[in-house]
């Protein structure tokens, strides 16, 4: 794999391999403890080179949550959608893993948030992007008969976004876990928004 600092990867490449190291940093760090300085050694490159993406340290964190904010996202499209609970399968397994994966820096980001209005800013359009999303998901669904949700859709988004973000923190713990927790959240999901289960080797839960 080339280095940060090689002529074969363009800026666009040299950008993304940045903010992976930006992101170790600051789970290890924390905000408080991370310096463009240390980006710039962990990523073997001067800080000119830092600052040539990024002005300054907040500027690199705010790309890390945007990032964060924009696989979650991608993850809504790219999900089977021959059915609403494969739809819902796909989305809350690929949710839990990008959580998982991205467990610490959302954990600074939280931690931020409690002490900076713009960080908290950042954090509630994150989770609010994703909600707004899968609400709207399960609005069709209802105008279409095929769910029948226990209460309003926007609450079980917001129930689901923090069943995952617990769940992800156990995952991290127990990683051999992952399969069972979001058997569990899927199971819990389809519940809540009274979708049939029609998944290969479900029994309809409805």
């Amino acid at each position: 794999m080339s280095s940060i600092g090689s002529r074969s990867l363009d800026a666009g490449e040299k950008r993304e391999r940045l903010l992976d190291t930006a992101e170790a940093v600051f789970c290890r760090l924390g905000h408080a403890g991370t310096t463009i300085a240390g980006l710039a050694t962990a990523a073997g490159v001067s800080r000119p080179t830092v600052y040539a993406y990024f002005p300054s340290k907040d500027d690199v964190f705010r790309a890390l949550a945007r990032r964060v904010r924009d696989e979650f996202l991608r993850l809504q499209e790219d999900v089977d959608t021959s059915s609403p609970a494969r739809t819902a399968d796909d989305a809350v397994r690929a949710f839990l893993a990008a959580w998982t994966r991205h467990q610490g820096i959302l954990v600074v980001l939280a931690h931020q948030a409690l002490v900076d209005p713009a960080m908290r800013e950042l954090r509630d359009e994150i989770v609010a992007r994703v909600e707004r999303r899968n609400t709207r998901f399960l609005e069709r669904l209802v105008t279409a008969g095929r769910a029948a949700p226990a209460v309003p859709p926007a609450e079980i988004s917001r129930a689901v976004t923090g069943m995952v973000a617990r769940a992800a923190e156990l995952v991290v713990d127990h990683a051999g876990e992952a399969d069972r927790l979001g058997d569990g959240l899927v199971a819990l999901y389809l519940r809540m928004a009274g979708i049939a289960d029609d998944r290969p080797g479900a029994a309809d839960g409805r």
